[in-house]
């Protein structure tokens, strides 16, 4: 099978040494990378540099007339982005932020190409990612799937960008799903659905007065996600696939 090579500019040791377990975890979509066979090399689809490094900005430049890179994640010590139009990584370089880095990078294209996008907030990887495989399962169509870990972040891609969709979890750390739901509401017209383990009619109110549009307990089944899909963001593309068509028949 054809994998997504990764070049790579400055990296350590250490980092090489994560790159390379990360890539061994075949039964996960992580097996789908492979590093490059050299450092600077204008081969893969993908481009991690660290620009601290010295090397970086002039092999930087001598890759860019022979090179396509789809995507690049720029490691830096500094909080703010340094490099415009790219993904940016704060060192130090964990595990959690690489793979969400990486899957940012294979799943994003120009925002202005989707029709439609969806935000997922919640303050858990499995639960991002869960709900970003399931979703990338249902849906057709030109749609974005993008992915925040905390309401103020939520709140702050709602700002700079429409999503048409946003499923919200509700107990996180700092501003929670109904503060962040408040906020978002106040700033477009965004579709909210809240995304919770709690289910009690008290939490249902809650999430009503925030201004959300719907409310579904998580994990969510396949034909709550259909549901939702259909009622708030495209109905005429949602549909289950055959084989959650015929699980969900036998429930």
């Amino acid at each position: 099978m054809d994998k997504i090579v990764i070049s790579h500019i400055g990296l350590s040791p250490k980092d090489l040494i994560l790159l390379k377990n990360l890539s061994r975890l075949d039964e996960t979509w992580f097996g789908n990378f492979q590093l490059a066979k050299e450092p600077n090399s204008a081969e893969g689809q993908i481009l991690i540099m660290d620009v601290d490094h010295p090397d970086s900005a002039a092999q930087w430049e001598r890759l860019k007339p022979i090179a396509y890179f789809e995507n690049t994640i720029v490691l830096s010590r500094r909080p703010q982005q340094v490099v415009p139009n790219t993904i940016h990584l704060t060192r130090p370089l964990q595990f959690r932020r690489l793979t969400e880095a990486l899957h940012a990078a294979i799943v994003s294209d120009d925002k202005k190409r989707h029709d439609r996008n969806i935000l997922i907030v919640d303050d858990t990887l499995p639960v991002r990612t869960f709900m970003t495989q399931k979703l990338h399962e249902i849906l057709t169509g030109d749609i974005g799937v993008e992915v925040a870990e905390s309401g103020e972040e939520a709140v702050t891609r709602a700002a700079n960008q429409y999503y048409n969709l946003i499923f919200m979890d509700v107990m996180m750390p700092g501003m929670d799903g109904y503060q962040a739901c408040r906020k978002i509401k106040s700033l477009s017209g965004s579709k909210v659905v809240m995304l919770t383990s709690k289910s009690s009619t008290i939490n249902r109110v809650k999430a009503k007065m925030s201004g959300c549009d719907g409310y579904i307990t998580k994990p969510p089944e396949d034909r709550e996600l259909v549901q939702v899909i259909r009622r708030y963001l495209m109905p005429q593309r949602a549909e289950l696939p055959q084989t959650m068509q015929l699980a969900a028949i036998g429930r």
